[in-house]
């Protein structure tokens, strides 16, 4: 069942969970995640990253992605993740995305608000729902750059949170407060003071996103929930799933030919376990 992201955040936070946003740049990975929501009638966000656009073009998997989107009674909405350019989102609109994320966090305050405004009032008479970042997210390298005391500069601020969205209208928003992109190589610290402020700053229809989900504590994703966060982004734990037993495969078979096909198949179980997992996760922290 195919819907957008307002739908879903909707349901979040009328039940106080969050729904897992999963990059899914493959067959593998679609089919792994669509098995992995039907199996736990839990809904879904099938994420398309323009910096994966380089592995398959958007006008490739979009139609395989809305296929297994349409074909499940599960709702599952399609998502552009960390979409940067006007080029690029009007691709993914065309393929029928039902939700793009227009990220210009690397922009001035203003510019971001113009840019971000300009998209909604072009997708919400669509249907399509609009995420936007506020702050800014590091990637694991530049976070081990940056001496702690420094890093909450890149942190969203309540008061700018507040008047983006009002000047937006934006579905939702990615806050920066402590999560990383990618496997983490030093503990994060997620600031909850941080996330209760722009909580109370934002309107209640505007829904919180955190990036980074792969490898935050279980304790720390269930406080974030708790205050507030309903869409959570994974791509890392994902990617990763299958990796040891791919090695112990070839490495038990490497005196013969090993079948890709079967390979494929070992990927989408292991992802779809680890998928399971996480959407288990999340919805045990509903309340």
């Amino acid at each position: 069942m195919l819907v957008n992201l307002k739908m879903l955040m909707e349901d979040a936070e009328k039940n106080h969970y969050a729904v897992g946003a999963f990059n899914t740049p493959n067959l593998e990975s679609i089919r792994a995640v669509v098995e992995a929501a039907e199996e736990t009638g839990c809904p879904v966000i099938l994420n398309h990253a323009q910096n994966h656009d380089c592995f398959i073009p958007i006008e490739e998997i979009a139609p395989i992605m809305l296929q297994y989107a349409e074909k499940s009674h599960i709702p599952i909405c399609l998502h552009i993740d960390h979409g940067e350019d006007m080029n690029f989102i009007m691709r993914a609109i065309r393929a029928g995305f039902t939700s793009v994320m227009y990220d210009c966090s690397g922009l001035p305050f203003d510019e971001n608000v113009l840019k971000v405004k300009a998209l909604v009032e072009l997708a919400h008479p669509l249907g399509i729902s609009v995420e936007a970042e506020l702050g800014q997210m590091l990637d694991n390298d530049e976070n081990g750059l940056v001496r702690n005391n420094d890093k909450r500069k890149y942190f969203t601020s309540p008061d700018q949170a507040a008047r983006f969205c009002e000047l937006t209208k934006v579905d939702a928003l990615a806050i920066a407060f402590g999560s990383v992109h990618g496997e983490y190589k030093f503990p994060p610290e997620l600031d909850i003071e941080l996330l209760q402020s722009i909580r109370r700053s934002v309107p209640v229809t505007t829904s919180l996103v955190m990036h980074g989900g792969s490898g935050t504590p279980p304790d720390q994703l269930a406080r974030a929930i708790r205050e507030g966060i309903r869409k959570i982004n994974y791509f890392s734990v994902l990617n990763t799933a299958s990796t040891n037993t791919l090695k112990e495969t070839c490495g038990k078979y490497s005196h013969k030919s090993i079948h890709f096909v079967d390979l494929s198949a070992e990927v989408t179980s292991e992802i779809k376990k680890k998928c399971i997992e996480t959407i288990q996760f999340l919805q045990l922290q509903m309340g």
